[in-house]
């Protein structure tokens, strides 16, 4: 073949070769940037054992509510741990003795900080210990100035429609507390209009099955470091407001509508890539909620999904709960 032939030819395939790795770029411009940042993505999950009564801590930060004066005990395999807490700003250094450590919470409402560090290895959990208000010292539905309402009578007696026993008290200084790796107790108050102390019920297995779906959309390729809670804690005087169930789960503090929003324009990323943004991208972060892995096949992770699509006021979102058995809805 002459070699001036031979020489459009190559020409022609770097051509066509460059034009494919263009076209590449224009449908995907973040590709590599997007993959790097899926690898930056971190769970938090705890680097050693810990428990605070019974309950498994599975971050290295997280949080647990406790009635005033009611014991927290810490237990861990781990032979070098060292545990301090602060009150009233001051840390106080506590003692461990064979795996173990006790602690009486005060009789004061608030948030009390327990870090506990793994000497060997300077991993260190941070749990945010709510002292919760006693329910007992509501008046006509409201507790220290704030509009809770009545909480209705459980549904069908099942024990996880109970009215709560007390309420997290949260304060414009503890309200963008970290409570896990990546949510705040703030996201999840209630949307009613008030002054501070504002007060909520948050389950922490919610949390935990929020972690786990954010770092499954995560390693799916969506990079995002959390969800916007679109509504969390709801009191029952505001759920009734707004025209919902008595019994919606969003009163018992396990509930939340959530969306995903890198842009922060106030609705839902065209998370599928079709290049619109409608209910087929809440379809999918639905299936990404649907998926066993995602509640590690624990029966206190299971619970509602449902799936909204947009109106003239809102994007779609999709509603997740751990109720404790299976509900599923507008799919």
């Amino acid at each position: 073949m002459p070699k001036i032939l031979l020489n459009d030819l190559y020409k022609g395939r770097f051509m066509l070769a460059f034009l494919l790795i263009a076209s590449l770029s224009i449908l995907t411009p973040n590709l590599s940037q997007a993959v790097t940042q899926v690898k930056d993505y971190q769970s938090g999950k705890a680097q050693f054992d810990l428990s605070v009564n019974s309950k498994s801590i599975p971050y290295d930060v997280f949080f647990h509510t406790v009635m005033p004066e009611q014991s927290l005990q810490l237990k861990s395999s781990r032979q070098q741990l060292s545990s301090r807490i602060q009150v009233n700003q001051q840390w106080q250094k506590l003692s461990w003795k064979n795996g173990g450590l006790l602690w009486k919470a005060p009789k004061a409402p608030g948030l009390y900080k327990l870090e506990t560090t793994d000497a060997e290895t300077g991993h260190q959990i941070t749990v945010s210990v709510f002292v919760l208000r006693p329910a007992s010292e509501m008046k006509n539905g409201v507790l220290n100035g704030y509009k809770i309402g009545e909480y209705p009578s459980p549904l069908k007696g099942l024990p996880n429609y109970a009215a709560p026993k007390g309420f997290i008290e949260v304060t414009k200084e503890n309200m963008h507390t970290k409570i896990t790796p990546h949510f705040t107790l703030g996201q999840f108050l209630c949307k009613q209009p008030s002054g501070f102390p504002k007060y909520m019920v948050l389950r922490q297995n919610l949390l935990e099955n929020l972690e786990n779906l954010l770092t499954d959309v995560n390693n799916k390729g969506i990079r995002t470091d959390s969800f916007v809670i679109m509504s969390g804690y709801r009191t029952p005087a505001y759920n009734k407001a707004i025209g919902n169930v008595a019994n919606s789960r969003h009163v018992y503090g396990d509930a939340s509508d959530i969306f995903i929003d890198t842009l922060a324009n106030g609705r839902m990323d065209d998370i599928n890539g079709d290049g619109a943004v409608n209910e087929k991208d809440a379809l999918r972060l639905y299936e990404f909620a649907n998926n066993p892995e995602t509640h590690d096949h624990r029966d206190d992770l299971v619970g509602g999904i449902g799936v909204y699509k947009p109106n003239a006021v809102r994007g779609p979102f999709v509603h997740v709960d751990v109720r404790g058995t299976k509900a599923r809805w507008g799919i």
